[in-house]
């Protein structure tokens, strides 16, 4: 296997947008929140992109919706994912005045969740090839000269694999870069990811590809890049319970203890949220923080029970002054 030590210190451009190193953050509803999205910056990340927002829920005014899209200036460049089924509707979404803080949109074409493909949006755009070039034309022109980019998943099923003629339709239509999940719709985030595939989109197209799945550490980067000759990579569930994962990657030092990590982040989760929202959306990612550490299993439990943010702190303070 070849050797990329250097490669995450290549600046990844995007359109008119240049980011420092090729690293992302990938959108995860749920997870990537604005406390999470500025430690991840703040720890390396060259990118990091909101949880996917409805484009119909934008022109509705949906305040939770509008929540999703706060940013914090330690994100810029920053970008923001939206999704839909109709080009009208995401073109219009693209231009309310809120969106006009980001510098990147991308298009989320890779969503498995049923509700999300039931009603046509997310990786089901992958069997309507045709609706999918027209969103991707409608959101260029709403967006210029700002860059717009796709992520979608390999194909639909095993049997439906389209990644390499979506890739081309994504260039052909204005995409300035695509993310590519190595996974069906089918498989969801089970299996392993498909590389190979991924390596054929990158052969396939001249815009850059960025590659997304089973990425845990500095060794699962270099292979991605070494297997794909992808312009950069993509950590989702990899970077769950571990920012630090763009600073190894990066060969950036970090100074921040595990319980240093954690504390920050539940800093931000209070600076950001009232304290019922910080509390439950909290709870998923101090279960990732503290995977695999010896006696977490009752900690858990006890942040679980916990009925205020202050009894989280000492909860984990408590915890790791035992280390």
């Amino acid at each position: 296997m070849k050797k990329y030590y250097n490669i995450a210190m290549k600046n990844l451009k995007i359109g008119n947008i240049e980011l420092e190193g090729n690293v992302l953050l990938a959108p995860m509803a749920g997870f990537t929140s604005l406390p999470f999205r500025r430690q991840a910056r703040e720890m390396g990340a060259s990118l990091a992109t909101t949880e996917m927002v409805s484009a119909k829920a934008c022109l509705f005014g949906n305040e939770k919706t509008f929540e999703i899209l706060d940013t914090h200036e330690c994100e810029v460049p920053c970008a923001c994912q939206i999704f839909g089924s109709d080009p009208d509707v995401i073109a219009e979404a693209i231009k309310l005045p809120i969106f006009d803080k980001f510098d990147i949109i991308d298009i989320n074409m890779g969503c498995p969740a049923p509700k999300i493909v039931s009603n046509g949006e997310g990786s089901a755009l992958l069997k309507d090839m045709d609706l999918a070039k027209k969103i991707i034309k409608s959101a260029v022109e709403a967006a210029f000269p700002r860059p717009v980019t796709v992520k979608f998943r390999i194909g639909y099923t095993k049997d439906n694999i389209v990644a390499v003629e979506f890739a081309k339709m994504c260039e052909n239509a204005g995409a300035s870069a695509i993310t590519i999940h190595g996974r069906t719709t089918e498989q969801g985030y089970s299996g392993r990811a498909d590389m190979g595939i991924i390596a054929d989109c990158k052969k396939a197209v001249n815009i850059p590809v960025i590659a997304n799945g089973d990425c845990n550490s500095k060794e699962d980067f270099e292979r991605i890049i070494d297997e794909t000759g992808a312009d950069g990579v993509m950590i989702g569930r990899g970077a769950l319970g571990n920012p630090q994962i763009f600073s190894e990657i990066k060969g950036i030092k970090n100074q921040k203890s595990r319980k240093e990590i954690v504390t920050c982040y539940l800093e931000y989760m209070k600076e950001y949220f009232p304290e019922k929202r910080a509390l439950l959306e909290s709870r998923a990612h101090i279960m990732f923080f503290l995977k695999g550490l010896a006696g977490s299993t009752k900690v858990k439990t006890e942040i679980m029970k916990a009925s205020n943010f202050d009894e989280i702190f000492c909860i984990i303070n408590d915890f790791f002054n035992k280390f």
